[in-house]
């Protein structure tokens, strides 16, 4: 797929969701995963036909929580674009809790990273970044929890995000010390600089990878709007 500069927030924003959505599923063993599409006339589905906005709801359903999506498609697809309005409501609620949990903070976890990767394939001033770095795996995980997912790096605009069983060793490894400091990181509270040398995270292997897909992670964070 290839996505225009003008689509890219509105995308980042939908494969955010998409990553939200599968992590819910995983944990709970139901729901719909909301699969991001891009569609013509500046409009994106989320998990089927059913649930269907046009770029500038989505973003603002994201920002803040009160988009209107596509009253046609909920009406000839009901159940699943019902289904599929349950689904981002819980992604809501799940995000927006005080004290974030394991779970709650992996779904945002998982959600950043997946923001981030789009940038990274299809932001040009991110995608340069990674120039010379090959093909590899960065992993991010919270130590102490069973929270862990993986990040693949392409030179070539192919990073994926995931949580199944890693099959290589990964090229990089940043480990946050809690679930508090995973959760203002998510936030955009944590300090990559400072935050390791504090403590509050452990970072092995190619540094310099980290911190590009670090910067790459705030330059989505500052573009692309949260439910947090």
């Amino acid at each position: 797929m290839n996505v225009v500069q003008e689509r890219l927030i509105p995308y980042a924003t939908a494969v955010s969701i998409e990553a939200a959505s599968k992590e819910i599923v995983s944990f709970l063993k139901k729901g719909n995963i909301l699969h991001a599409n891009l569609i013509e006339y500046n409009y994106i589905t989320l998990g089927g036909k059913g649930l269907c906005f046009s770029d500038s709801q989505l973003i603002k359903a994201a920002g803040t929580g009160f988009g209107s999506p596509k009253l046609s498609s909920l009406a000839f697809n009901f159940t699943n674009g019902i289904k599929s309005l349950l689904m981002l409501l819980k992604i809501k609620k799940i995000l927006k809790v005080v004290d974030m949990s394991a779970q709650s903070v992996a779904v945002g976890l998982r959600a950043g990273l997946a923001g981030a990767a789009a940038f990274a394939n299809y932001d040009p001033r991110c995608n340069d970044l990674l120039k010379g770095e090959g093909s590899g795996i960065a992993l991010f995980e919270i130590a102490d929890t069973e929270v862990s997912f993986w990040f693949s790096f392409s030179e070539n605009g192919d990073c994926q995000v995931g949580s199944d069983r890693l099959e290589c060793s990964p090229s990089a490894v940043f480990t946050f010390r809690d679930c508090e400091v995973a959760s203002n990181a998510i936030k955009g509270g944590f300090d990559h600089l400072g935050g390791p040398a504090l403590g509050e995270a452990r970072v092995s292997g190619n540094l310099p990878i980290l911190d590009k897909i670090g910067y790459i992670s705030r330059v989505c964070q500052k573009a692309v709007p949260s439910f947090l």
